[in-house]
């Protein structure tokens, strides 16, 4: 697998227009459903990222592929066995890629209403985010971000987000679903980067 992280101020306006202009209408209509241009432009340059990747692992032109969605919305590119997913929060792009499903969550750490754990998490990972005071929120968001990852990379909606469970031991992560690898990334401080791909 492999990974590029952007931030939203690393590309100027005239490149994201020209990037959006060969993006083929199938993503652009997608694309254009946001309301919020921030969000636009993020998912524009989530595609520049995925552009990049592929040509670098794969000499894949992006331009030539056939790009599909699946029920729940998840991207694939039709008749490839490579898998790529994602993501963005606030000013940062994540885009990942690799020979197996694979999903990706960025989120930045920031106080959050306690109370929505109860939401995500099964009692061991409440136990695990709730085990002290320092860095709560920080341990929230890494179990928030796997099961976003994860069912990212199944490509399906948070209806069974109670179906998997996470535990983290010495930043080690360990899924109840043994079929799936899953870890962080580290690479930005104040954010949680978390990733699930097939073994």
């Amino acid at each position: 697998m492999k990974y590029l992280i952007k931030t939203i101020n690393d590309y100027n306006e005239d490149e994201i227009i020209s990037f959006y202009n060969k993006i083929n209408n199938f993503k652009k209509d997608k694309i254009d459903k946001y309301k919020n241009n921030k969000l636009k432009l993020l998912s524009i340059i989530g595609e520049i990222l995925l552009k990049d990747l592929l040509l670098d692992l794969y000499n894949l032109n992006y331009s030539n592929l056939d790009f599909n969605y699946n029920n729940y919305g998840k991207s694939y590119i039709k008749d490839k066995d490579i898998y790529f997913n994602i993501s963005h929060s606030f000013d940062y792009i994540i885009t990942i890629v690799s020979n197996k499903e694979i999903g990706i969550d960025i989120e930045k750490v920031r106080k959050t209403n306690l109370n929505t754990i109860n939401y995500f998490a099964t009692n061991k990972e409440k136990e695990y985010i709730l085990k002290s005071n320092n860095d709560i929120e920080k341990r929230l968001f890494q179990i928030y971000t796997l099961k976003e990852a994860y069912f990212k990379m199944k490509g399906t909606n948070l209806n069974n987000i109670f179906s998997v469970e996470f535990i983290i031991k010495n930043n080690k992560v360990y899924c109840s679903d043994k079929t799936v690898e899953c870890g962080f990334i580290n690479d930005i401080d104040n954010y949680i980067i978390s990733y699930c791909k097939r073994k």
